[in-house]
């Protein structure tokens, strides 16, 4: 399978879960963001440096979305970037974890994806907090 139609399988599996996320997943994911960095700094950070400072950005954002300080932005990039993260933490996934590098992988593909659909609405985010997009996009 090509790396298109991996990324096209992955997301499609994470826009089916992100239909199933609740509040306990959001609070799941918001108490476990500590051990989520731990396992993303796994990832080559030359390579996905970008993409790590999307996991960042996103954590601040969803916390901030249940807050309610940021609330200018669908539920649904909430959900799929939630369950990117469920995904991220589920030892089970497409391509197992036990296999190093190429295991996490489908993690990366998975996030990058998520994060390209999410792109307007996390730019939009990272403007109104100040930040320098040229960091995370």
């Amino acid at each position: 399978m090509n790396d298109t139609l991996d990324e096209i399988k992955i997301y499609d599996e994470l826009k089916k879960k992100s239909s199933e996320v609740n509040d306990e997943d959001f609070k799941n994911v918001i108490n476990s963001e500590v051990s989520v960095k731990k396992r993303a700094d796994k990832l080559n950070k030359n390579v996905f440096s970008k993409l790590l400072n999307q996991l960042s950005l996103s954590y601040e954002m969803i916390k901030d979305y249940k807050s309610k300080r940021y609330t200018d932005i669908p539920w649904r990039t909430i959900a799929l970037i939630i369950g990117a993260i469920l995904y991220f933490v589920n030892p089970f996934d497409i391509v197992p974890d036990l296999l190093p590098v190429i295991g996490f992988t489908d993690d990366a593909v998975a996030f990058a994806a998520i994060f390209r659909s999410a792109q307007g609405d996390l730019l939009r985010y990272c403007e109104w907090k100040g930040y320098d997009p040229e960091k995370y996009f």
